[in-house]
């Protein structure tokens, strides 16, 4: 499914509540796998580990996510915004599509309602752009996530090597 300045809110709102049961039915079992990969004596320095990396990763990935999504917005409207919008307008447009739409307004306001629209049109485009792109890079590092913890966890922590004692040996050899 496309994104686009038409799609109604019921939409929407059923593709939250997707994501939000994925991230449910996966963040317990990642706690799960993380704290099942080491020893019941250092439980809680696995506990803050996997608390500090979640932390970590959610505030990286807000500024990374904002990051991308703010850059491909800004390219994205100057490649097609109107060149006759003044140039204080697109100042203004580029600091949101809130913004945008604003000084859109304005200019529909003092007669110029079609460079309003064409405004209007721009930033809304510039905005699923930079969503859109923002959503993808997202979902290129939730896989590769999935791929790293694939290869590299561990299913079982590692059982260290108990010696049977001599009552236990006597037994086995007699059966």
């Amino acid at each position: 499914m496309t994104t686009s300045a038409t799609l109604s809110y019921g939409i929407i709102a059923a593709q939250m509540v997707v994501y939000g049961l994925g991230l449910g039915l996966t963040s317990a079992p990642a706690t799960e796998s993380i704290m099942g990969a080491i020893s019941r004596a250092k439980a809680g320095v696995g506990s803050a580990v996997n608390d500090s990396t979640r932390l970590v990763g959610g505030t990286l990935g807000v500024a990374v996510i904002g990051s991308v999504y703010a850059s491909v917005y800004g390219s994205r409207l100057a490649s097609t915004m109107p060149t006759s919008v003044p140039g204080r307008v697109a100042a203004i447009a580029h600091q949101s599509v809130g913004a945008a739409y604003l000084a859109a307004g304005k200019i529909a306001a003092l007669g110029h309602p079609a460079l309003g629209l064409a405004l209007q049109h721009a930033a809304a485009n510039a905005f699923l752009r930079g969503l859109t792109v923002g959503a993808l890079v997202a979902g290129a590092v939730a896989a590769a996530g999935a791929l790293l913890a694939v290869l590299f966890l561990p299913a079982q922590p590692a059982q260290p090597a108990v010696r049977p004692t001599q009552a236990q040996s006597q037994t086995a050899t007699v059966h």
